[in-house]
């Protein structure tokens, strides 16, 4: 009888020190890396851009990112960087210069990367007005 109640004891610590384990490694890494760069910026509608963003943290091994914004324009770029930390991409990719054309609200995109996550509208607000942007993306099989 004693032999069980050590081996609950055991169990019941290493399953403390594994949920403690995994909490610190849920809190420490980051949720998304930080933005290295604006690669471009493309007007689109009443006061409104598409910032593409290059991430390329990821190091050696790990293909550069670009990550794709709409919001409305910033009057510089780090200004821009800092909201983007908090906004949602429409477009992640590997893929420099998707945006091809831009014809008031609707935007045409292209890519023949991979393509990691992909919304067909974004809004901006600009003087309080919602402005909804539909994009349009052709895509092809790296």
């Amino acid at each position: 009888m004693q032999h069980r109640k050590a081996i609950n004891w055991q169990a019941w610590s290493l399953l403390v020190i594994c949920l403690g384990q995994a909490l610190y490694i849920y809190i420490s890494s980051p949720s998304r890396p930080e933005p290295s760069k604006i690669v471009s910026v493309t007007k689109v509608g009443e006061g409104g851009a598409i910032y593409e963003v290059l991430y390329d943290s990821g190091g050696a091994t790990v293909p550069f990112i670009y990550r794709y914004f709409l919001m409305a324009v910033q009057p510089n770029d780090e200004e821009a960087l800092s909201k983007m930390r908090k906004a949602t991409p429409f477009l992640v990719t590997q893929s420099t210069h998707a945006v091809r054309e831009v014809v008031g609200t609707k935007v045409k995109l292209n890519s023949d990367e991979t393509i990691y996550d992909f919304h067909n509208t974004a809004y901006f607000k600009v003087g309080g007005e919602l402005n909804i942007v539909k994009f349009d993306l052709e895509a092809t099989i790296p």
